[in-house]
């Protein structure tokens, strides 16, 4: 569905995530430092730096509407086109079934 450059690190799994601490931060009203602490939270179980983790999360809150317009991925503008009315709880739930489906799989 989605062409993830092997070499960049990012699979739809991060976007996934990415995507729930966007709701979780809606949830909590997007408080200061929670970007973040969330973000290098994550950090510590991918590949990827805090600091493109927290770029990604800003495109998806840009895309939901709660920031200015920035270059979003083709992943990023499908994910919010398609599962944006979500609330943080079924975000969680999508992420764990799409994780389930690939441990399946594997």
């Amino acid at each position: 569905m989605f062409n993830f450059n092997p070499i960049s690190g990012w699979t739809l799994e991060l976007e996934l995530e990415c995507f729930v601490i966007c709701k979780k931060l809606e949830v909590e009203k997007f408080p200061r430092g929670m970007q973040t602490e969330l973000c290098d939270e994550l950090s510590k179980r991918c590949s990827l730096d805090s600091g493109t983790l927290k770029a990604k999360v800003g495109n998806f809150k840009s895309e939901s509407g709660h920031t200015n317009e920035t270059n979003a991925s083709k992943a990023t503008k499908y994910i919010v086109e398609n599962y944006g009315a979500m609330d943080f709880y079924q975000a969680k739930a999508l992420l764990k079934g799409y994780q389930l489906a690939i441990q399946e799989n594997a």
